[in-house]
């Protein structure tokens, strides 16, 4: 007797556990990991901003991208401005997941010396940059795609 109760109430709980299993599934699968930043040039600077863009950003992507430390990234304008102060121009950096962001501000510390060639020296640049745009949102997103 004891036997036939023990053997019911696991039935009952293996049951109970795989019909909540099946509730609590994720009806998605988890993708990569986008980082992205909306930024608003300041009026007469584009030039000076793209011109820093290629010469002390895309190179530290590119290092990253060969390190495998992002999977790509992207540039893209913005042509509808809804106002004046609305964003101008945006990027994306695209990690794997949300691992590969554990520890990344170390992982790419020797990258950007290699760029800049010291701390003081990429804050001379970080300072000229701040005079030719400002960050408007910054967003990370997660790709998804449905089970």
């Amino acid at each position: 007797m004891k036997r036939a109760v023990w053997l019911a109430v696991a039935v009952m709980c293996l049951t109970s556990a795989l019909s909540m299993t099946s509730v609590a599934q994720v009806k998605y699968n988890e993708g990569p990991v986008d980082r992205v930043v909306l930024l608003h040039i300041l009026p007469g600077h584009f030039d000076a901003f793209m011109d820093d863009l290629k010469k002390n950003i895309v190179p530290i992507w590119e290092a990253q991208k060969k390190a495998g430390l992002i999977e790509s990234y992207g540039l893209f304008l913005n042509t509808t401005r809804s106002t004046p102060d609305d964003w101008d121009f945006g990027y994306e950096l695209k990690y794997k997941n949300m691992a590969a962001l554990d520890g990344l501000p170390d992982k790419v510390y020797d990258m950007r010396m290699k760029q800049y060639g010291s701390s003081s020296a990429e804050q001379k640049v970080i300072d000229k940059r701040v005079e030719n745009v400002h960050v408007v949102s910054s967003y990370l997103l997660r790709d998804i795609t449905l089970r």
